[in-house]
């Protein structure tokens, strides 16, 4: 049996038998200076992505209409994002049984 755990390459955690880690992209924050940085993605857009959800984990609140710009590559190409959060809200109903 497969053990579901933290990726050591990528960092997800998936079932380790069957995963298989994204291609790797590159990222850049404009005000840390000029060294890009490792991340799994399948397309610029979704690497841009993954950096505002590690960016937002780290004490850097996206979700408080922050934006930050990140220039992602794919060791060819660099494009530039603008990367914000929303907050989504889920509503549930579970039918209450009555005895």
């Amino acid at each position: 049996m497969s053990d579901f755990a933290l990726c050591p390459n990528c960092r997800e955690y998936d079932w380790l038998e069957k995963h298989r880690c994204a291609p790797v992209f590159y990222f850049k924050h404009p005000n840390w200076g000029d060294e890009f940085q490792k991340i799994h993605a399948y397309t610029f857009e979704e690497a841009a992505e993954n950096f505002a959800k590690k960016y937002n984990e780290v004490d850097h609140y996206l979700m408080d209409g922050e934006k930050e710009e990140v220039i992602i590559s794919d060791g060819k190409i660099e494009k530039t994002f603008i990367v914000h959060a929303e907050q989504d809200v889920a509503y549930f109903a579970d039918e209450k049984e009555i005895k």
